[in-house]
């Protein structure tokens, strides 16, 4: 059996997704550990209020070592939220990190609800790759001054859908909340990680939601 240690800011929440899932908090001095790892590949993540939430990919074959530097949050930008696709929203994602965006894309139900679109461009971790995905969280309905612009958005998607395989209008939707992304993202030409998760690289929040985790 394996394991992974490593440091982190003082009592950030640690997050192991992967063959097993398990949590713990840094301690005084940064320091956690988790330990009876099976072989193969891990998404760690770090979280504290403040900070940006950050992940890496780790391999295990063996002990690991990992550290975590965290960044401190944008100031929230003033002004019209922008009206984006899911693929425009993840092209834009440090910028637009913890920012009011209304996003477009196909609705899609489950036990974490999620926005959707094919991008050409995938989202990465070392040799994990992501889903072209934004989790939902508590959001409440669009404002009636953006309505307009997210039709033509729908429209857009809409019409670039195959013949063969015509989207359901009533799944393509457009969603108002604040948008946060994970840090320590790469984009690749989809699809060619080696490994896939599941998790959505990103989450539309409620604009009085508190707990802004992204992995859930």
């Amino acid at each position: 059996m394996s394991s992974i240690r490593g440091k982190a800011p003082a009592g950030a929440r640690v997050e192991l997704s992967g063959p097993a899932r398990m949590g713990t908090k840094a301690g005084r001095d940064g320091a956690f550990e988790f330990s009876n790892l099976t072989v193969g590949w891990y998404i760690l993540s770090a979280s504290l209020p403040g900070f940006r939430e950050t992940v890496k990919a780790v391999r295990v074959m063996g002990d690991r070592y990992v550290d975590f530097e965290l960044t401190s949050l944008p100031p929230v930008q003033q002004g019209p939220a922008p009206i984006l696709t899911v693929c425009e929203a993840f092209d834009r994602r440090d910028s637009l990190d913890h920012q009011p965006a209304v996003v477009v894309g196909i609705f899609k139900s489950g036990m974490d609800e999620t926005l959707r679109l094919d991008c050409p461009t995938q989202l990465v971790t070392g040799d994990i790759g992501w889903p072209s995905a934004i989790g939902l969280t508590n959001l409440g309905s669009v404002p009636d001054a953006y309505r307009q612009e997210v039709e033509k958005k729908r429209q857009e998607i809409l019409a670039s859908a195959p013949r063969e395989a015509p989207l359901r209008p009533e799944r393509v939707v457009g969603l108002y909340g604040r948008f946060v992304s994970l840090a320590g993202l790469t984009g690749a030409p989809c699809c060619t990680a080696a490994v896939e998760t599941t998790f959505p690289p990103a989450r539309l929040f409620g604009v009085n939601e508190t707990d802004l985790r992204v992995i859930r």
